[in-house]
Protein backbone atom coordinates (compact mmCIF):
# COMPACT_ATOMS: atom_id res chain seq x y z
CA UNK A 1 0.00 0.00 0.00
CA UNK A 2 2.85 2.39 0.90
CA UNK A 3 4.72 1.40 -2.25
CA UNK A 4 1.70 2.28 -4.37
CA UNK A 5 1.34 5.63 -2.62
CA UNK A 6 5.05 6.38 -3.09
CA UNK A 7 4.82 5.38 -6.74
CA UNK A 8 1.81 7.65 -7.17
CA UNK A 9 3.72 10.50 -5.52
CA UNK A 10 6.74 9.98 -7.82
CA UNK A 11 4.42 9.91 -10.83
CA UNK A 12 2.78 13.18 -9.72
CA UNK A 13 6.15 14.86 -9.26
CA UNK A 14 7.37 13.64 -12.65
CA UNK A 15 4.19 14.79 -14.39
CA UNK A 16 4.36 18.16 -12.67
CA UNK A 17 8.00 18.58 -13.68
CA UNK A 18 7.18 17.69 -17.26
CA UNK A 19 4.29 20.16 -17.26
CA UNK A 20 6.60 22.84 -15.88
CA UNK A 21 9.22 22.18 -18.56
CA UNK A 22 6.65 22.20 -21.38
CA UNK A 23 4.96 25.37 -20.12
CA UNK A 24 8.34 27.04 -19.69
CA UNK A 25 9.27 26.14 -23.26
CA UNK A 26 6.02 27.65 -24.60
CA UNK A 27 6.61 31.04 -22.98
CA UNK A 28 8.74 33.53 -24.81
CA UNK A 29 12.06 34.09 -23.15
CA UNK A 30 12.27 37.56 -21.81
CA UNK A 31 14.76 38.85 -19.41
CA UNK A 32 13.27 38.68 -15.96
CA UNK A 33 14.61 40.29 -12.88
CA UNK A 34 15.69 38.14 -9.99
CA UNK A 35 12.62 39.25 -7.99
CA UNK A 36 10.31 38.30 -10.87
CA UNK A 37 11.97 34.91 -11.18
CA UNK A 38 11.61 34.36 -7.44
CA UNK A 39 7.93 35.33 -7.54
CA UNK A 40 7.29 33.08 -10.53
CA UNK A 41 9.07 30.18 -8.83
CA UNK A 42 7.02 30.78 -5.67
CA UNK A 43 3.77 30.71 -7.67
CA UNK A 44 4.77 27.56 -9.52
CA UNK A 45 5.80 25.97 -6.22
CA UNK A 46 2.42 26.80 -4.70
CA UNK A 47 0.58 25.40 -7.74
CA UNK A 48 2.68 22.26 -7.67
CA UNK A 49 2.10 21.85 -3.95
CA UNK A 50 -1.67 22.28 -4.40
CA UNK A 51 -1.70 19.72 -7.19
CA UNK A 52 0.28 17.26 -5.10
CA UNK A 53 -1.97 17.81 -2.09
CA UNK A 54 -5.09 17.26 -4.17
CA UNK A 55 -3.71 14.04 -5.62
CA UNK A 56 -2.60 12.88 -2.18
CA UNK A 57 -6.13 13.55 -0.87
CA UNK A 58 -7.61 11.56 -3.74
CA UNK A 59 -5.19 8.70 -3.08
CA UNK A 60 -6.01 8.74 0.64
CA UNK A 61 -9.73 8.71 -0.14
CA UNK A 62 -9.29 5.78 -2.53
CA UNK A 63 -7.27 3.94 0.11
CA UNK A 64 -9.94 4.60 2.72
CA UNK A 65 -12.64 3.29 0.39
CA UNK A 66 -10.64 0.13 -0.28
CA UNK A 67 -10.16 -0.38 3.45
CA UNK A 68 -13.90 -0.02 4.02
CA UNK A 69 -14.61 -2.59 1.32
CA UNK A 70 -12.13 -5.01 2.86
CA UNK A 71 -13.64 -4.52 6.32
CA UNK A 72 -17.15 -5.02 4.98
CA UNK A 73 -16.06 -8.20 3.24
CA UNK A 74 -14.38 -9.45 6.43
CA UNK A 75 -17.55 -8.77 8.41
CA UNK A 76 -19.67 -10.64 5.86
CA UNK A 77 -17.24 -13.55 6.13
CA UNK A 78 -17.81 -13.51 9.90
CA UNK A 79 -21.54 -13.81 9.28
CA UNK A 80 -20.94 -16.67 6.87
CA UNK A 81 -18.74 -18.40 9.44
CA UNK A 82 -21.45 -18.01 12.08
CA UNK A 83 -24.04 -19.47 9.73
CA UNK A 84 -21.76 -22.40 8.90
CA UNK A 85 -21.18 -23.04 12.59
CA UNK A 86 -24.94 -23.00 13.26
CA UNK A 87 -25.50 -25.43 10.40
CA UNK A 88 -22.80 -27.75 11.75
CA UNK A 89 -24.32 -27.65 15.23
CA UNK A 90 -27.78 -28.48 13.85
CA UNK A 91 -26.33 -31.32 11.80
CA UNK A 92 -24.51 -32.72 14.84
CA UNK A 93 -27.70 -32.46 16.90
CA UNK A 94 -29.67 -34.26 14.18
CA UNK A 95 -27.07 -37.04 13.99
CA UNK A 96 -27.14 -37.42 17.78
CA UNK A 97 -30.91 -37.68 17.73
CA UNK A 98 -30.78 -40.26 14.94
CA UNK A 99 -28.22 -42.29 16.87
CA UNK A 100 -30.45 -42.16 19.96
CA UNK A 101 -33.50 -43.35 18.02
CA UNK A 102 -31.49 -46.10 16.34
CA UNK A 103 -30.19 -47.29 19.72
CA UNK A 104 -33.73 -47.33 21.13
CA UNK A 105 -34.93 -49.34 18.14
CA UNK A 106 -32.08 -51.84 18.52
CA UNK A 107 -32.78 -52.22 22.24
CA UNK A 108 -36.45 -52.79 21.53
CA UNK A 109 -35.60 -55.40 18.88
CA UNK A 110 -33.39 -57.30 21.33
CA UNK A 111 -36.11 -57.68 23.91
CA UNK A 112 -38.05 -60.93 23.71
CA UNK A 113 -41.76 -60.55 23.82
CA UNK A 114 -43.95 -63.27 25.15
CA UNK A 115 -47.54 -63.55 24.07
CA UNK A 116 -49.62 -64.57 27.07
CA UNK A 117 -51.45 -67.87 26.74
CA UNK A 118 -55.21 -67.79 27.01
CA UNK A 119 -56.42 -69.51 30.18
CA UNK A 120 -59.81 -70.36 28.80
CA UNK A 121 -60.25 -73.17 26.40
CA UNK A 122 -62.46 -72.89 23.46
CA UNK A 123 -65.50 -75.09 24.20
CA UNK A 124 -68.49 -75.21 21.96
CA UNK A 125 -71.43 -73.50 23.40
CA UNK A 126 -74.46 -75.82 23.71
CA UNK A 127 -77.73 -74.27 23.13
CA UNK A 128 -80.75 -75.59 24.89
Amino acid sequence: MKIGLIGLFVLVVAASSLTFVVSAADKPHKKMTLAEKGEQARQESIELEQTQLQKAREAAKATSEREQKVLAKAQSNDWEAQQLEKARAQSDERLTRQQKYLQQAQDAAKQTRKIPKATTTAEPVLSE
